[in-house]
């Protein structure tokens, strides 16, 4: 892994907050605060199509009739 470890403030309790953060395969973020037990973490997911149009008709961007294929990296 190539990732970097690091410590912020928990915006839960204030106290400090262990945190990792990585960029491959893929990005990936989480968290844990060893005082107050909040803790957080990317999730991979996908949209749907109609999710994704949405977004695009907020953008000002057309909708699109299929998603891409996604690439296993």
């Amino acid at each position: 892994m190539s990732g970097v470890s690091d410590s912020i403030i928990c915006p839960k309790c204030g106290e400090n907050m262990d945190t990792y953060s990585d960029w491959k395969p893929t990005p990936y973020e989480s968290g844990q605060c060893l005082e107050c037990g909040y803790t957080y973490y990317t999730k991979d997911d996908q949209l749907t199509l109609k999710e994704v149009n949405e977004y695009r008709e907020e953008g000002g961007q057309e909708p699109i009739k299929k998603l891409k294929k996604q690439n296993n990296l």
